[in-house]
């Protein structure tokens, strides 16, 4: 068993600053100036929703190379691709939504012409350690 640290680039801490910057204050101004509780327990809980989410990605993003299968956890998202379903593996900086807070990605294509894009810290590790876990595997 082998695991790779997800990487958080920049821009995903970005993302959970500006949400903070924008919403405290929208929060404590409608609080402050015009006290409607429902609109204030609302904004407060999407804050929340929204803060929890993106720290549970920075705090649980790693993928898993386990004896028969791939798991890529991301945040509350877990994902498991057995080996034999992977048809080939690449780098990309696509910027599709994926499970990668970086646009530094690995596409996974596996059957059914699905795909994942999925970022790690170590990808040459990552490209090594899975050519000796799936030796059929194209590595693009």
């Amino acid at each position: 068993m082998m695991k790779f640290k997800g990487k958080v680039s920049w821009w995903f801490y970005a993302i959970i600053i500006g949400v903070a910057v924008l919403l405290i204050p929208l929060i404590i101004f409608s609080a402050c100036v015009e006290p409607n509780a429902a609109a204030l327990i609302t904004t407060l809980a999407v804050f929340l929703a929204v803060e929890f989410f993106c720290l549970s990605i920075v705090l649980h993003n790693y993928v898993e190379l386990q004896n028969e299968e791939l798991i890529i956890v991301f945040g509350f998202i877990k994902k498991k691709i057995p080996y034999g379903d992977i048809l080939s593996i690449s780098p990309t900086r696509d910027a599709s939504s994926s499970l990668a807070a970086s646009l530094d990605r690995i596409e996974i294509k596996y059957k059914n012409k699905s795909a994942v894009m999925i970022s790690v810290v170590d990808k040459e590790g990552f490209f090594n350690k899975m050519k000796e876990y799936h030796p059929d595997m194209i590595i693009i």
